[in-house]
């Protein structure tokens, strides 16, 4: 028996399956055996069918990605073997059921590792459930083979499924029960032995859910968005929290309806946001500068997929970064977060509603599939966050010719704004150029003095600015990346260091105004670095070298939908140490 302290669990099928749910439900099982879990989940752009998969990767101490050689393999159909066979070694456990799926488990030349031919659909209804409680037979042989407490399988099960009613639950859990006590029978002891790390207790979260609890945190008070993935699950997660938040939620029309709905609700002094996909962010361009030009604050999220076009819908990339640091007509300041996990999504989710109405300007949240929708522990003090309202004119007062001068000029570019029907609040907002009172304006001199008060709140939000996310290692190479990257390199970090080869990581999650000082200080120290990003013409490193004048030759590019692999970075590392 092998004493564990990381396990990597797949399950696999056909959408529609419940393969989404059997995943989840195993992860939280890990985690409340005090264990750090990370969540990776595959999936066609169909709505049935396809191939779906959930990916539980845990250890005792700390998870930041998914990894590729699994210790048990969940095959709920006969695609799940034959598209799986490199993620096997002799040590990996394989659960299938061959009366059910027809398999022939010696079909598969090379196919690694203890197989268990395990009746989930015959268990499930004998134990008096449906075929679709399959799934909780395969949960309840893994729970056995894996040493964990089935009383800890119950637990979740009856959390998921009690609003189903007493019944379904005991269904289910007999389902399980049916799997553990099979494997018991036909296996022996168990395989290996997950320990419970008594007294912890981690809170699991997906970006996008970490995002509108940061966005709650932060204030928001209407939420509006069209579905788009990866971007949904935030729509989502706010429509269903949106009574007991006292926010608003809606679902528009189109991705043009929904950022000037939220730009309305901002102009009259709420604290407002937006999301979608790359895709939806394009259409949502053109009212970019309406914000701008208007001086409304405004949150916008953005949850990167490969395109162009469609692209890839279900898949992940980094290739909008250049188009969000510049997404809309002309100039005007903006800030641009790029989080790199769930922790980091939910603080500045929350700091980013703070800037927004700070500086009376765009704030874009960057994501993408990988981190909107892979699974993160984290810790999260609850203390209650005081939402302090900013440049709001408490008494507005008309001047000689009526109106309010909301964009008169100041040292710092914020002028006080008046909300709708505050008297002495009178003034025009709209698209056009205008003077301090709103009045549409074509005269050059007037446009040059808005053009710099605007520019001038870029010198303020530099203040603002947050590190890069830095371990100094002493490393031979210094591993730089951002947004979702920080956790691949921190997983291959730690196969490195197994090795005895030391790295350095700095990772960026404040994209813009973009750290100049900090970057520079900590990449000058005379160690090579290597950029490493989800996309095929290096956008990132051109930001790098536009705003410190900094360059490599080590570049480790990735385009195919599929997220960096601590193993990847490994096998990048030597190989780059070697040349």
């Amino acid at each position: 028996m092998r004493i564990e302290n990381s396990l990597n669990w797949k399950v696999g099928g056909a959408a529609g399956e419940g393969i989404m749910t059997t995943g989840l439900i195993f992860s939280k099982v890990v985690a409340r055996h005090g264990w750090q879990v990370f969540d990776y989940t595959e999936y066609p752009s169909l709505i049935t069918g396809g191939h779906n998969t959930y990916q539980v990767y845990a250890q005792t101490n700390f998870a930041s990605s998914q990894a590729k050689i699994l210790d048990v393999l969940v095959a709920m159909d006969k695609n799940t073997l034959g598209l799986h066979l490199d993620e096997l070694s002799d040590q990996s456990i394989i659960l299938y059921d061959s009366q059910d799926d027809k398999i022939k488990i010696d079909e598969y030349a090379g196919l690694k590792g203890k197989k268990v031919d395990l009746p989930m659909v015959s268990l499930a209804q004998q134990a008096g459930g449906t075929r679709l409680m399959a799934n909780n037979v395969a949960l309840g042989a893994s729970i056995y083979l894996l040493g964990l407490d089935l009383g800890v399988l119950n637990g979740v099960i009856s959390d998921i499924f009690g609003r189903k009613g007493e019944e379904v639950v005991k269904e289910n859990q007999a389902a399980a029960k049916a799997g553990y006590d099979f494997v018991m029978n036909s296996v022996g002891s168990p395989l290996m032995t997950v320990a419970k790390n008594e007294g912890k207790n981690y809170l699991t979260m997906t970006g996008n859910e970490a995002v509108s609890l940061g966005a709650i945190a932060g204030g928001l008070q209407l939420y509006a968005a069209y579905p788009m993935t990866p971007s949904s699950s935030i729509l989502h997660t706010l429509a269903a929290k949106a009574s007991e938040a006292d926010i608003v939620v809606k679902h528009a029309e189109d991705e043009i309806g929904v950022i000037n709905m939220a730009i309305g609700a901002s102009f009259a002094g709420v604290r407002a946001a937006c999301g979608s996909s790359g895709g939806g962010f394009a259409y949502m361009t053109e009212a970019l500068g309406l914000a701008g030009v208007a001086e409304v604050p405004l949150v916008v999220f953005e949850s990167m997929r490969p395109g162009p076009a469609l692209g890839m819908p279900t898949w992940t990339a980094q290739g909008d970064l250049q188009f969000i640091l510049t997404a809309s007509q002309d100039e005007f300041p903006r800030f641009v977060l790029t989080p790199g996990d769930a922790t980091e999504s939910f603080h500045m989710t929350r700091l980013a509603f703070e800037l927004a109405e700070k500086y009376q300007t765009l704030v874009i949240v960057v994501l993408d599939k990988h981190l909107s929708e892979s699974r993160y522990t984290m810790t999260l003090d609850v203390t209650e966050f005081k939402n302090e309202r900013h440049g709001f004119a408490q008494a507005p007062a008309l001047d000689s010719v009526g109106f309010y001068p909301r964009y008169e000029v100041t040292e710092s570019g914020v002028h006080e704004r008046s909300i709708p029907g505050q008297v002495g609040g009178n003034y025009i907002a709209n698209s056009y150029e205008h003077d301090k009172y709103g009045f549409a304006t074509e005269e050059g001199w007037v446009r040059v003095e808005q053009m710099d008060k605007r520019n001038k709140k870029f010198e303020m939000m530099k203040r603002e600015i947050l590190p890069p996310y830095i371990e100094d290692n002493g490393g031979e190479i210094t591993l730089v990346g951002f947004g979702s990257t920080k956790g691949a390199l921190q997983a291959g970090r730690e196969l490195l260091d197994k090795e005895g080869i030391k790295v350095n990581i700095l990772n960026v999650s404040w994209m813009w105004p973009f750290p100049i000082q900090a970057v520079t200080d900590f990449l000058n120290k005379g160690v090579p670095f290597a950029i490493v990003e989800g996309n095929s013409t290096g956008q990132f490193a051109n930001v790098l070298r536009q705003e410190t004048g900094l360059t490599t030759e080590y570049h480790f590019r990735k385009y195919d939908g599929r997220p960096f692999y601590p193993h990847e970075i490994f096998e990048f590392v030597k190989n780059t140490l070697q040349k």
